[in-house]
């Protein structure tokens, strides 16, 4: 298997109790990807993440252009550890395991790690290009979202 592994890792400035409530949701991840990858099948979702919910439809790169159809699983919820693994297909991406992981800081600072383990075959390094790249604006935009969970 031709895997690669992408890590990131942002500091944020919001309970690790907050921000784990916000990544169990459908809606903390189409705030986090707007205008870089849509998802319509779980549009308009409030509820969170269920263990072994299985979503299937097709993404779009920045929002316009057809880009797969995509199979996402939610793996495993630790509420414990803090960690939500999804485990994805579709395209060119045999395998997309990401695992999301918050840890406490303090009582008002934590760590949110993007961890994804890619297999695209012959495509998996410009795969993991992008999802370094993908993962980057992510957490920028986590960073935002942190300190609009602590207004509320």
């Amino acid at each position: 298997m031709n895997t690669l592994t992408v890590t990131r890792t942002a500091r944020l400035n919001a309970p690790a109790d907050l921000v784990w409530s916000a990544v169990r949701t459908p809606q903390a991840f189409r705030t986090v990807t707007r205008g870089v990858l849509r998802f319509p099948a779980i549009a308009g979702r409030d509820d969170e993440w269920r263990e072994g919910e299985q979503v299937v439809g097709l993404t779009w790169l920045f929002g316009i252009v057809p880009f797969n159809r995509h199979h996402l699983t939610v793996a495993r919820i630790d509420h414990d550890r803090r960690t939500l693994t999804s485990d994805e297909h579709g395209g060119l991406i045999r395998s997309w395991v990401h695992d999301i992981v918050v840890e406490p800081l303090g009582p008002d600072r934590c760590r949110y790690t993007d961890r994804v383990v890619i297999d695209a075959g012959f495509a998996t390094l410009p795969v993991a290009a992008y999802a370094w790249w993908f993962y980057w604006l992510r957490q920028r935009r986590w960073r935002r979202l942190a300190r609009t969970l602590t207004q509320r």
